[in-house]
C-alpha cells in the first residue's frame, strides 16, 4: 500500500510537469529540451529556502527557514525569471532543431554550474533536509504525511488539469495551436508569433517550477544524479503516448509510461555482474515506445480534439469537433484569405 501511494504521488507530480510541457510543445509546438532544468532549479531553491543555514562542510546559497508555501512561490518566481531570459533568446529567431539545441545548451550550462560550483547547491552531493514540510504545523504525523502529500499532489494535478483544459479551449489556446500549425498564417492575421510563443514558454516554466516545489517535498533532497537527461524523455514519452495537445491524454500517457514502463521494469531480475541492466533496459523500452508511437500512432492514445465552427446559419453558433485543425485555417476558410505554406524549420 505504501509503495503504491508513493508511486501515485510521484506520478501525479510528473503529470503536472507533463501538462506544462504540453503547453510548450503540445499546444505551441516548441521542442524544449531544457524543460526539466526548470523543475530541477525550483526543487533546489525550494529546499535551500526552507532547511536553514548549511552546516560545514555542506555549502549552498540562501539557507532560509521560510514556510514551505512561501518558498515554493519564491522558487517559481526565480525560475520564471531564468526562463524569461532563456525564452527571449531562444524564441527570438530560432525554430525547430535550432530552438531545441539552444534550450539544451542553456540547461547544460546550468547543469555544469550547479554540479561544479559547490557554494551554489553543494555540488555533486546536492542539498537535503526537507522533511515533511507543513506536517508539524498542521499536526500531521509521520505515518500519515504520505497520505497528506498524495492528496496535495492529486488536488494540485486536478486544478492544473482544469486550468490547462480551459486554456486549451480559450481564444489564447486556439491562437497557440494556430502558431503551432502555421506561423506564417498567424503573422498574416497581425498576431505576434514571438510574444505568443514566449507567453506559452513562461506558462510552461510556471508549471515546471510548481511541480519542482512539490518534487522537493516528495524527495526531501536533490542532487545532480536526480537531474538526468532521461527524465525529460519520460515526460515527452508521456505527452506523445497520451496525445499531444490533449490534457486528458497527457495525464493518461504519463501514468501509462511512468507506471507501466518505469516502475514495473524495476522488478526485472538482476543479472549477476550487470547491475545496470534493468535501468538501461528501462530507457531502451521508453525509447522504443516513442519510436513506435511516432511511426504508428503519432496522434497518441487520445488525439487532440478542438471545437470548430461548422459554417452553419449566421448566429446559430454551430460547433463541431475535429482533430488537429488550426483555428486560423478555419478562419481563413470562412474569410477567403489565402497564405503561403510555412517554410521548413531553421533560423528565420
Amino acid at each position: 500500500m505504501i509503495y503504491w501511494i508513493t508511486i501515485l504521488t510521484e506520478a501525479s507530480i510528473f503529470a503536472i510537469m507533463a501538462l506544462g510541457l504540453n503547453v510548450v510543445w503540445g499546444m505551441s509546438g516548441d521542442f524544449d529540451l531544457g524543460y526539466y532544468g526548470y523543475v530541477a532549479l525550483s526543487t533546489y531553491l525550494t529546499i535551500v529556502l526552507t532547511v536553514g543555514k548549511p552546516l560545514p562542510p555542506v555549502q549552498y546559497i540562501l539557507g532560509n527557514t521560510l514556510p514551505y508555501p512561501v518558498a515554493v512561490l519564491i522558487a517559481v518566481v526565480i525560475t520564471v525569471l531564468v526562463a524569461t531570459v532563456v525564452g527571449m533568446v531562444a524564441l527570438r529567431g530560432l525554430r525547430a532543431i535550432y530552438f531545441a539545441l539552444t534550450t539544451l545548451g542553456a540547461v547544460s550550462v546550468l547543469y555544469v554550474v550547479v554540479q561544479t560550483y559547490t557554494p551554489l547547491f553543494n555540488g555533486f552531493n546536492g542539498v537535503a533536509g526537507l522533511v515533511d514540510p507543513m506536517g508539524i504545523t498542521l499536526g500531521i504525523g509521520f505515518n500519515q504525511y504520505r497520505y497528506f502529500l498524495l492528496a496535495v499532489c492529486a488536488v494540485s494535478l486536478l486544478v492544473v488539469a482544469v486550468l490547462t483544459a480551459r486554456l486549451s479551449s480559450s481564444p489564447f489556446g486556439r491562437l497557440l495551436r494556430a502558431v503551432r500549425d502555421d506561423e506564417d498564417a498567424v503573422a498574416a492575421f497581425g498576431r505576434s508569433v514571438y510574444k505568443t510563443k514566449l507567453k506559452a514558454y513562461l506558462l510552461g516554466a510556471v508549471l515546471a517550477a510548481f511541480a519542482g516545489g512539490l518534487f522537493a517535498a516528495f524527495l526531501g533532497a536533490f542532487n545532480p544524479s536526480a537531474w538526468a537527461p532521461q527524465e525529460v524523455l519520460t515526460l515527452y514519452a508521456g505527452v506523445l503516448v497520451g496525445g499531444r495537445g490533449n490534457v486528458k491524454g497527457v495525464i493518461a500517457g504519463v501514468f501509462v509510461v511512468y507506471i507501466g514502463f518505469v516502475e514495473l521494469t524495476r522488478s526485472l531480475p538482476e543479472i549477476a555482474g550487470h547491475a545496470e541492466f534493468a535501468p538501461a533496459l528501462r530507457q531502451v523500452l521508453i525509447g522504443l515506445l516513442i519510436i513506435l508511437f511516432l511511426r504508428f500512432r503519432p496522434q497518441g492514445l487520445i488525439p487532440e480534439r478542438m471545437p470548430q465552427d461548422t459554417g452553419g446559419a449566421e448566429g446559430t453558433g454551430q460547433v463541431e469537433t475535429t482533430e488537429r485543425r488550426s483555428g486560423v485555417a478555419g478562419l481563413a476558410e470562412r474569410t477567403g484569405v489565402r497564405w503561403p505554406s510555412r517554410a521548413s524549420g531553421g533560423v528565420r
